[in-house]
């Protein structure tokens, strides 16, 4: 073969391979592609619920308060949720008033005549499903439509239920909105009328909502203490009032955790301004509420605006998300022009359309041993709980503590088990004198975050997180 020959073949060679060398990166972007558009069809929706009271609201009546429009405008901004339960809402327009209609559906009883309707907003591009064009409180969205005037539901207050469509295929879910009688006229005289709402409310529950999932959210007007509340999570009428912190059977009370801390979301106002932040702390509020149960005694600053789940719902609840909202501009002003006289409360869901966010949801950290008795090196750990009925993988999952140190983790949590993790030294150090430890998932999303203080790190004691 003569050199041209061959420098001919080599060439022709050369532009095959180049050809089939672009063809397979051709095919490796395609494959990418299609996995990366197919994963976004499965993509984890983490979705925040909130409940906000915002104190009598009436599009009529907000111009002569000042900027209180303005700054309810900015508490729904930095709130950041994607359902609201709102209570205390005059109409429509009220709503439309503080609520971008472009970027939220706004539901709401038209029709009542009520100064303090409940109603809810949901964040485009969340939809609201079977809601009609002219919502009354007779239509199957509000779960007593065929009750009139009942003193459990004061001026046909009733609890409004809507279904929510998540993005990108992750489900659906009800929101229902509670407004409970208020204690205005005394706690006890009106203890009864509280507690006969929450004893309708089991009962539609259990027939009509026994296998979906919801998030029951609303103005209690009882702490997470009281009877009305105990009754809502135990499925059980003759519940009794009194502290306790269990998990159901019923319903959870994601808020217990908040009363338990001493956090409360109605009386703050701006003497409450802290570095900047809302001190929604009140560490007597608990014991004062439980003192004075069965009296009229008035218990000051409570926490009255909390979110119930049913048990099962537990996989998707993002561990240790409850708060309340601690922005000053929720405060800010005197009575008349404050954005209201409670503060949202919101929760953290993930929603996916397959098993695996709501398992990785459900692990959290259960408890932390930060001095060991002894020597710490390499004697602390953490424990890990999977309340989920699938394993979780942990390949990726890490531990970060508040001064940036991190502990990969390996192996897996199995279904409805507990891992115990053993620290070498020098690698997550928790510290004796208080510390926060946050567990990121393998996306990098925060899953869990905890916090302890040195009374709590004593030497050999579990710090245990329900």
């Amino acid at each position: 073969m003569s050199l041209k020959s061959i420098s001919a073949a080599v060439l022709a060679a050369a532009k095959t391979a180049a050809v089939l060398a672009a063809a397979k990166t051709a095919a490796v972007v395609l494959l990418a592609l299609w996995l990366l558009f197919a994963g976004w069809s499965w993509a984890e929706e983490r979705v925040r619920v909130a409940t906000y009271n915002i104190k009598f609201l009436n599009e009529a009546t907000l111009p002569d308060q000042g900027n209180r429009a303005a700054k309810l405008k900015e508490v729904i901004d930095k709130l950041d949720a994607d359902v609201i339960g709102l209570e205390e809402i005059d109409d429509r327009a009220a709503l439309e008033a503080v609520f971008d209609a472009t970027q939220w559906s706004l539901i709401i009883d038209d029709d009542s005549g009520d100064d303090q309707d409940v109603a809810i907003a949901v964040r485009k591009p969340f939809r609201a499903l079977g809601v009609g064009d002219d919502l009354d409180a007779d239509d199957a969205n509000f779960l007593f439509p065929a009750s009139s005037v009942d003193s459990r539901f004061p001026n046909r207050r009733d609890v409004l239920a809507i279904e929510i469509q998540v993005p990108n295929g992750a489900g659906t879910f009800f929101v229902m909105v509670v407004h409970a009688k208020s204690r205005f006229d005394g706690r006890a005289n009106t203890d009864a009328r509280r507690e006969n709402a929450a004893r309708a409310l089991i009962q539609v529950l259990e027939q009509r909502f026994d296998e979906r999932d919801f998030v029951l959210v609303g103005d209690f007007n009882d702490n997470p203490d009281d009877r009305s509340l105990n009754i809502l999570e135990t499925g059980d009428p003759n519940a009794a009032g009194g502290a306790e912190e269990t998990d159901g059977p019923f319903l959870v009370n994601l808020s217990e955790s908040l009363c338990a801390a001493g956090h409360v979301s109605h009386g703050r106002n701006s003497n409450d301004i802290v570095n900047d932040r809302i001190n929604t702390v009140d560490a007597t509020s608990r014991q004062r509420n439980n003192s004075a149960r069965g009296s009229n005694d008035n218990t000051g600053d409570i926490l009255f605006d909390q979110i119930l789940i049913p048990l099962r719902m537990r996989e998707r609840y993002v561990g240790d998300s409850v708060r309340v909202f601690d922005d000053p501009v929720a405060v800010q002003g005197n009575s008349n022009n404050r954005a209201s006289d409670h503060l949202p409360v919101y929760a953290e869901f993930i929603f996916a359309a397959r098993g695996d966010g709501a398992s990785a949801a459900a692990v959290r950290i259960a408890s932390l041993l930060p001095n060991p008795a002894g020597d710490d090196a390499g004697k602390e750990e953490v424990v890990l709980k999977n309340s989920s009925s699938a394993a979780v993988d942990l390949a990726g999952w890490k531990l970060v503590d508040r001064g940036g140190n991190e502990f990969p983790l390996t192996g897996s949590v199995a279904a409805g088990g507990e891992k115990s993790i053993r620290l070498p030294p020098s690698k997550l150090p928790l510290n004796n004198s208080g510390d926060q430890v946050s567990l990121f998932d393998a996306g990098g999303t925060e899953r869990h975050r905890v916090t302890y203080t040195a009374a709590q790190a004593t030497s050999g004691s579990v710090v245990v997180f329900p």
